[in-house]
């Protein structure tokens, strides 16, 4: 038994790749195995041939998928992935703080602490 990594660029790339809708795709996980997730960009081969390369910005579809999966499945850590034609720190650390707003507008409140009689 085993915690599941949701790499959602992969889904996005493979559903593309492959002819089916990765929102389908996405609902049919086992939300409950999800416990750590990727994010990144790919490069266009063709329209109908993506390549998950880390090497580009993430594009608006991955970034829907991504709050689909928060609002299905609830926020989980998220790691953006960028291995080569890495722009200046700034417009990583822009990626970086989209995944946070994503993640604020799908959290879930804290429930109160709870008080010990005595």
């Amino acid at each position: 038994d085993c915690g599941l990594l949701l790499d959602v660029n992969n889904v996005y790339v493979n559903a593309i790749n492959h002819g089916y809708d990765p929102f389908d795709f996405l609902r049919a996980l086992p939300g409950e195995r999800i416990v750590y997730g990727h994010i990144a960009g790919h490069y266009v081969e063709a329209p109908d041939l993506l390549v998950d390369t880390h090497g580009a910005p993430v594009v608006d579809p991955v970034w829907a998928l991504l709050d689909e999966a928060y609002t299905r499945f609830g926020v989980f850590p998220t790691l953006l992935e960028r291995d080569f034609n890495l722009p200046p720190l700034p417009e990583l650390l822009c990626e970086v703080d989209r995944i946070q707003a994503v993640q604020r507008r799908h959290a879930r409140p804290m429930m109160e602490p709870r008080r010990v009689a005595g």
